[in-house]
């Protein structure tokens, strides 16, 4: 028996005005220590699903559950997810350390406890070696 999703998305769709289809009927499992990766051309949906995930779009129908729960309506800061855009929502006068734990920071978390995460994030996705460099020693990608 397969564990029960930490996301799940569940005939998510979003049109955007004038009938745009951003997402039709997207059903989404991920499971709790899965790595996954949204890949497609552009238009197809992928940053709307992160953006639906995280709460900066509401879906048109369907539902988002985080553990079973339903977030569906939820405000992007009620909700205990993180998004890390790729280059324009980085803080220039922060190093990689203080913009990836800048959630944290924000939840009230001790310094021991916001390093901790912060360095397992950082190693998690191969870049523990830039955890005091700036943004703009940094690749685009």
């Amino acid at each position: 028996m397969a564990p029960d999703p930490l996301v799940r998305l569940q005939a998510v769709s979003k049109i955007f005005p004038g009938g745009i289809v951003g997402l039709d009927a997207v059903d989404l499992d991920i499971i709790s220590g899965e790595f996954i990766t949204l890949l497609g051309p552009s238009g197809c949906g992928k940053t709307t699903s992160l953006r639906v995930i995280a709460g900066f779009e509401s879906p048109s129908s369907g539902k988002v559950l985080l553990d079973g729960r339903d977030i569906t309506t939820l405000r992007p800061f009620d909700r205990p997810v993180n998004t890390v855009f790729q280059d324009y929502a980085l803080f220039p006068h922060m190093d990689v350390a203080e913009n990836v734990g800048f959630g944290l920071s924000l939840r009230k978390l001790s310094g021991a406890e916001q390093a901790k995460r912060t360095g397992e994030a950082l190693d998690m996705v191969g870049l523990a070696d830039k955890i005091g460099a700036r943004v703009s020693e940094l690749s685009g990608g």
